[in-house]
């Protein structure tokens, strides 16, 4: 990705598992951005309003009443970023009159305004087909702009087609200029009263499509009186028509009824139709038909100043059955008579009301049911009796007031100690969001206090679906999270540098991981807080603070439906660069459709994107469900019946993607359409990524030839091996992109994207492959020509006829790639013996080494270039465990292509380099095959090992792996003895027996060296921080989370009996210094040294255990051979001694001084008994003297007595006979 598109810091933690990206993802017209750099005030806007397709910038101050429009087109990372080319237009509303007339006006006194383009359905987004949504060549596609002014209460409609638009205006435009003069066409003025004004509008229903000529669409507008008008726009003729609703309180399970008073069929046709204003003059005040019941309807709630108006999407009607919410529809059946002429006004039986939620300054939140029926007659001319009651069916205060006049917040409390006491005022930041899942409501919130140091920001969550035994279906709060970044001051509503940009929310995604081990998925806010317009930049040109998106994840509502424990939401923070998003246009943010995230207009005329992936909070057992989720291409899927639908469903569609780039709807300026069929929405994650990965194999497998290919998507025949690859490299780009423009890509799950990308990496893979061998074969053929060598022709010639029949069909399946470097492994020499090789053996090696290392480094270096770009996967992901499913360099067939050719280097190797003529480049040659082999085979081992940890196979190959890799990188990729390569992947693989070795080798370089001479040592080679080094931050730690295979140990104690089974009994107590607890449980379990576990025992300062092993020892430890049984009287004598100064160490913390008399009695018998028998073999006394028990001392004595030679011998014998026998 190049550096210039990235909004934030490129995560470098492999670890990590929450992914965020954000980058510029687009530009505006030059003439946008000139409007908006010139703005007196901070820009107010929308981008991709409604996902309608249309963007606009709202003018300020002078120009408060236009609105500039154009298309919304934005490009992915690995398409130039260019200005949309289509719709540019400035509108100007009539009556729009600020109340602060001049450069200051209010964010209350700009215009409201709703776009509906052809992708608006009751207006939300359709979730998948991105045909208006990102201006894919629109056609005759028709746009309605409705603006209202909230002072005069006028509302104006816009449509505009892009063909005949500049016939419509009023002046001539110049290419590249910005279209202007375009009246509405239609207008109705909203009956206010003193005081009031507009705060909201909303379409409710309808599309601006009906048929291709525009039909029936319904709005909802509020006012600061809390007051709610529908506004509904017929065709033939196009008009406005308004109604006040009702205010109410209804029953929800209220039925289709005709109201006293209430007019309909004919009579109100006509006098709907002769009251409504034309658009010549629709600006009448009094004109406008109203409700006659509404119009004086009670003022009960006119406190309650609706803020924002959130439409909640119709229930989905089937084509069979009845219901609550729609009813049967009648089977078609011939007509006999001509049709008549449609009505202006027609709503089908099950399609006569809508809803909408209401929240009000006071955070009211109110359920509305909105008739939808206006009076229609019917096609006989009778009256008709479908009619709804309209008012609200729910009201609930979501934080009402205590006693003292305070906020009750306790429903946002998520810790016992939170202080959430004193908040008096409460704001609502953004226009609320439903949810992407449909089942809540989000809504920034700002609380304050009377001091505006304290102050808060929640994004809250309301709940509009019932929970089986808690609610009764009311909306209620389901849970919040604390925006706690930033200070309260900073956020405070006087004097403030933040404000919020924009609140967006999305349906997380779930899974076939999440699927399958109970998950619930959940929903995504991005809420965008920056600095303020106004603020101006503080030090440097520079921003007070960076424009920041928080991504909060809240759990799914369904969870609470199973019974799963409530979960603080997750938040996510993007601090933006300032350099490239200084500030953001307040309430542009908008959903990305792409990447399922958020797109935003900043003050620098960028359009940015920011999207967050949170990983499933549940843990999947690496067992059966594993296992199904790994099988993403298993038989069941490939054959399933749906899948093949699905993939044939997106053949389809891509067809017409190619076909419009063909017809050059490619260019940066003009993209070509994505659109999606709406069977690909229905289907799950599971399914669709099968369906995905099945269609780009098709791609990626089709084989050149004309008739004879199987797949519509196969390349020209005649074309060369590597001209076919690179176009099927090309298509499967195409292929990404079309799905990412189309919205399906975001539900591709990570397991689907990782098998995308090996198709990628497998095609550059077999390009190098092929590239190489013809490098290789034009390079010899110089060689041999310069020497007219026609032995070295004839040789050349027969290697190449082995290698094309190895290669054959290479670049017709991609897939089989593995299978080309085993048939070319197959000719291998088989040289067991050392004996010197042939040339032809030798090309056949050199050839195949090169060619797997040059294949595997462009895929590798594929994956980091467009992992992030391409695929949105981060490049690591092998490295982590995120995916059960592991990239095809780690598949069973290349891990053997590995294997096998490092065999094949340790078998040739030294007998080619032996009988080499060029020694230093083959030695070169060599080297880079070890390294990068090696590394390709233990990271692909390492990676199955990861991901299925109870496979003993596995481990077991991964363990050979490891023993004939690092042996070959300590021969060939040395530097004069330097084995760093070798020590540093024994690290990486936790290899124990190769660290310790290496180690232990370069060790007796410098052992000597130190304390006393001033060459200090290899601190790289050196045991001892590798032993003590424990901590989870430590370069070490995964060395200690490691078992060797072969003999179970952890690393400190394979370390201690590496070094005990040489016999270095000195090392083992040196190297325990840095593990003393792994050396005491070590000692005490191995015999070998067990007879030395006092040493260890006075290291840590276990006195009392150390004097009961001295005493127990019988056997000689120190000198002699310990098989001897008895131990000798020097020795004894240090032993005893020893233990008298571990006794002394221990009595002074021991509670029990009878114990320690017995002990120290016990030991001074001791040390006499020694003393004695050295007085009775003075004369005699060699140093090996076997230490004697009392028994013998006592004859000893009596012996020496009886051939004493005076009386003073005779004295000092008796004395030591008298001495043993007490």
């Amino acid at each position: 990705m190049a550096p210039e598109r990235r909004l934030i810091p490129q995560e470098t933690n492999p670890l990590a598992r929450i992914q965020c990206t954000s980058n510029v993802v687009g530009v505006i017209p030059p003439q946008i951005h000139d409007i908006l750099t010139s703005a007196t005030q901070p820009p107010q806007g929308r981008v991709d309003d409604r996902a309608s397709g249309i963007s606009f910038l709202l003018g300020r101050g002078d120009d408060s009443s236009t609105i500039s429009l154009w298309e919304h087109s934005t490009q992915t990372l690995n398409e130039e970023l260019a200005p949309p080319s289509g719709l540019c237009v400035k509108l100007t509303h009539p009556e729009h009159c600020p109340v602060d007339a001049g450069s200051n006006v209010a964010d209350s006194d700009v215009l409201l305004v709703a776009c509906l383009g052809p992708n608006a359905n009751d207006g939300t987004a359709t979730q998948y087909g991105g045909g208006g949504r990102h201006g894919r060549d629109q056609g005759r596609a028709l746009r309605h702009v409705y603006a209202a002014s909230p002072t005069t209460g006028v509302l104006c409609v816009w449509v505009l087609d892009t063909n005949n638009l500049q016939l419509r205006s009023g002046s001539s435009v110049i290419a590249g200029d910005i279209m202007t003069g375009v009246e509405c066409d239609a207008s109705v003025r909203l009956k206010l009263k003193p005081g009031e004004s507009l705060a909201a509008l909303t379409p409710i229903r309808g599309s601006s499509m009906d048929g291709g000529l525009g039909g029936t669409a319904w709005l909802l507008a509020a006012t600061s009186l809390g007051r709610l008008w529908k506004i509904y726009k017929t065709s033939r003729p196009l008009t406005l028509h308004a109604k006040l609703v009702k205010k109410n309180s209804i029953a929800e399970s209220a039925t289709s009824s005709l109201e006293e008073g209430e007019e309909a069929g004919y009579v109100r046709g006509l006098y709907n139709y002769f009251t409504t204003p034309s658009k010549k003059s629709s600006y009448y005040a009094d004109d406008n038909p109203v409700d006659n019941r509404g119009a004086d309807a009670s003022t009960s709630d006119e406190e309650e100043k609706i803020v924002a108006l959130v439409p909640i999407l119709p229930p989905v009607s089937s084509n069979v059955g009845g219901g609550k919410e729609g009813t049967p529809r009648s089977p078609m059946r011939k007509s006999h008579t001509p049709p008549r002429k449609q009505p202006r006004i027609s709503a089908a039986p099950s399609d006569t009301c809508a809803r909408a939620l209401s929240l009000s300054s006071s955070l009211v939140v109110k359920e509305w049911k909105v008739s939808l029926s206006s009076g229609s007659e019917s096609s006989e001319g009778a009256r008709t009796n479908n009619t709804e009651k309209e008012g609200y069916m729910s009201r609930i205060e979501l934080f009402p007031r205590l006693d003292d006049g305070t906020l009750d917040l306790e429903r946002l409390r998520s810790d016992a100690e939170d202080d959430l006491a004193g908040y008096r005022d409460a704001d609502v930041l953004a226009s609320p969001s439903l949810g992407g899942d449909g089942r809540s409501l989000i809504v920034v919130v700002r609380f304050e206090k009377e001091d505006s140091e304290s102050t808060r920001v929640y994004v809250v969550r309301i709940g509009l679906t019932s929970v089986p035994g808690e609610r009764d279906g009311s909306p209620y709060i389901m849970d919040a999270a604390w925006l706690d970044r930033y200070s309260g001051q900073s956020l405070s509503s006087v004097g403030g540098t933040l404000e919020c940009a924009g609140l967006v929310s999305a349906e997380v995604v779930e899974e076939e991981t999440v699927a399958l081990a109970g998950g619930v998925g959940g929903v995504v806010a991005y809420v965008g807080l920056g600095p303020r317009g106004d603020t101006g930049r503080g030090s440097g040109g520079q921003p007070p603070c960076p424009v920041t998106i928080s991504a909060v994840h809240f759990l799914s509502a369904k969870a609470f439906a199973v019974g799963r424990q409530p979960q603080h939401p997750r938040v996510k923070d993007l601090d933006l660069y300032s350099n490239i998003i200084p500030s953001v246009v307040k309430n542009s943010m908008s959903y990305d459709s792409i990447t399922g995230g958020c797109v935003f207009l900043a003050t620098s005329g960028i359009l940015g994107g920011a999207s967050v992936r949170f990983p499933s909070d549940v843990n999947i057992q690496r067992g059966a469900e594993g296992a199904a989720v790994a099988a993403l291409m298993d038989e069941s899927l490939i054959h399933d019946e749906t899948v093949l639908t699905i993939k044939s469903h997106l053949q389809s569609a891509f067809r017409h993607y190619l076909n419009k780039l063909k017809e050059g709807g490619g260019n940066s300026n003009n993209p070509a359409r994505a659109v999606i069929p709406p069977s690909i929405g229905t289907c799950t994650s599971q399914v669709l990524s099968a369906a995905v990965v099945l269609a780009s194999k098709d791609f990626v497998c089709a084989t050149a030839g004309g008739a004879s290919s199987s797949s519509p998507f196969s390349p020209k025949p005649a074309t060369s091996p590597v001209t076919v690859l690179r176009d099927k490299l090309q298509m499967h780009k195409n292929f990404v992109n079309f799905l990412a423009h189309g919205g399906a890509y975001r539900r591709v799950s990570t397991s689907g994207r990782i098998r995308l990308r090996d198709h990628g990496e497998m095609i550059n893979a077999a390009r190098a492959l092929l590239i190489e061998s013809q490098s290789y074969f034009s390079n010899a053929d110089s060689v041999a020509a310069a020497t007219q060598d026609d032995t070295r022709r004839s040789e050349l010639a027969q290697v190449r006829q082995m290698v094309t029949s190895a290669l054959e069909g290479t670049s017709d399946d991609v897939t089989a790639l593995p299978h080309s470097w085993a048939r070319l492994q197959q000719q291998l020499p088989e040289n067991t013996n050392g004996d010197e090789c042939s040339q032809l053996e030798k090309d056949l090696f050199f050839l195949t080494s090169s060619s797997i290392c040059h294949g595997i480094g462009q895929a590798l270096r594929y994956r980091q270039n467009e992992s992030g770009i391409l695929y949105d996967i981060p490049s690591y992901d092998s490295c982590s465990v995120s995916s059960h499913i592991s990239p095809w360099t780690s598949s069973p067939e290349m891990l053997e292509v590995f294997f096998t050719q490092l065999q094949a280097i340790q078998r040739v190797g030294e007998p080619i380099l032996s009988a080499s003529l060029d020694f230093d480049t083959d030695t070169m040659n060599m080297r880079q095959y070890v390294e990068d082999i090696s590394a390709s085979a233990l990271s692909g081992h390492r990676d199955v090992v990861l991901r299925k940890p109870d496979d003993d196979e596995a481990t077991k190959t991964y363990e050979e792996t490891k023993l004939l890799s690092i042996p070959l990188l300590r021969r060939y990729a040395n530097d004069d003895g330097d084995d760093l390569l070798a020590l540093q992947s024994s690290l990486a693989h936790s290899f124990f027996e190769g660290i310790v070795q290496i180690c232990h080798d370069h060790k007796q370089s410098w052992k000597f060296h130190t304390p006393y001479s001033d060459e200090a040592s290899d601190e790289r080679y050196d045991l001892r921080p590798m032993l003590s080094n424990t901590s989870s931050a430590s370069p070490y730690a995964h060395l200690h989370q490691s078992r060797d295979y072969r003999t179970g140990l952890p690393f400190c104690a394979y370390v201690l009996r590496w070094y005990a089974d040489r016999g270095l009994y000195p090392d083992v107590f040196e190297l325990g210094k840095n593990c003393p607890h792994d050396l005491t449980r070590y000692v005490r379990n191995d015999d070998r040294i067990s007879d030395l576990a006092w040493i260890q025992h006075l290291r840590v300062g276990g006195g009392q255990q150390a004097t009961v092993g001295l005493l127990s020892l019988n056997s000689p430890v120190l000198f002699g051979d310990k098989q001897e049984e008895s131990i000798g009287l020097w020795e004894k004598d240090q032993l005893m001694s020893l233990a008298k100064l571990s006794n002394k160490l221990a009595s002074a913390k021991s509670a029990n001084p009878a114990v320690d008399g017995q002990t120290t009695d016990l030991i001074e018998n001791n040390l006499t008994l020694t003393s004695a028998q050295r007085i009775l073999q003075e004369d005699t006394e060699f140093g090996d003297e076997i230490a004697l028990n009392a028994d013998d001392l006592l004859r000893l004595a009596a012996e020496k007595i009886n051939s004493a030679r005076d009386v003073d011998e005779i004295k000092r014998y008796g004395i030591c006979g008298l001495a043993i026998a007490s």
